[in-house]
């Protein structure tokens, strides 16, 4: 508990951070993948987890796949936050685990049980509010469509790392990163017109980005994913919170409402999971 607290608490800055970068999201997410690929690495060497090299040759492909989603994943919330009002992303990201149930029935042929429909049918009249207060706001919808789309990638990355749990999460974490750098790079023309400033923030997004990951994949040893998805509400609550202290952006208040329907359909998901564990 106390380190998916850490994790999704730590991870309850990025919003922020992207907020505080203030410049073009393709340029964010370049040195964001950069930063990243680079911490991840180090940590990876000071492991010294040389085992992983089989792993790569034998598995490399769908590893790569798997770090494609999960690079995509990270730009989408990018470009989300900056093509809409925050909240909006981090209550889209949290619907996250029900994209999970999805692709688990697809992949797994998991049942889905009657409190996850119920728990899907209730985040997804959240999503609908949050869209709806969008109609009244200029230039947000691009932006809740990357979060929508930010929310199904999370939930298939999840899903086939349920099903691939061999796999290295260094590798993965190292590669996404690269790879969101090269399709940065390719696509923007002036990656490398940015200050310091904006360097410092995007270097300390990459930073909590490696450390939240390995604490959260840390917490799932010891406790149920049901209950870190309930962790998971510590980042859409908190995020709009932070950026209402720093920097005054008040989230709407539909977009507070349509988050109260997402975080409770959260909990009524989990819920009956964690009671038959403590059983």
């Amino acid at each position: 508990m106390i380190l998916a607290s850490i994790g999704i608490g730590v991870l309850s800055f990025d919003a922020l951070l992207v907020r505080l970068a203030d410049t073009d999201a393709s340029i964010i997410a370049f040195y964001r993948g950069f930063f990243v690929a680079v911490i991840i690495l180090c940590v990876w060497l000071i492991k010294g987890e040389n085992r992983v090299i089989i792993k790569v040759k034998k598995d490399i492909f769908m590893m790569l796949f798997i770090a494609i989603i999960s690079g995509t994943g990270t730009s989408l919330f990018i470009f989300s936050v900056n093509n809409t009002v925050a909240a909006n992303t981090v209550i889209f990201l949290a619907t996250s685990s029900f994209f999970g149930a999805f692709f688990s029935y697809i992949i797994f042929k998991e049942k889905v049980r009657n409190e996850t429909v119920i728990a899907i049918l209730v985040s997804f009249l959240g999503v609908i509010i949050v869209f709806k207060n969008s109609f009244g706001v200029g230039g947000t919808l691009l932006g809740d469509f990357y979060g929508i789309l930010l929310a199904v990638f999370i939930g298939l990355q999840l899903t086939l790392l349920r099903k691939y749990t061999h796999f290295s999460h260094y590798f993965i974490i190292f590669a996404s990163g690269l790879i969101m750098m090269i399709v940065m790079y390719i696509i923007e023309d002036n990656i490398f017109d940015v200050s310091l400033k904006t360097i410092f923030f995007i270097f300390l997004m990459g930073l909590m980005q490696v450390f939240a990951m390995l604490f959260i994949f840390s917490a799932t040893k010891y406790i149920t994913s049901a209950e870190v998805g309930i962790f998971s509400t510590i980042e859409t609550s908190f995020a709009p919170v932070w950026l209402w202290l720093f920097i005054g952006e008040v989230p709407p208040s539909l977009t507070i409402f349509g988050g109260v329907f997402v975080v409770s359909a959260i909990f009524i998901n989990a819920y009956p999971q964690i009671k038959s564990k403590k059983q």
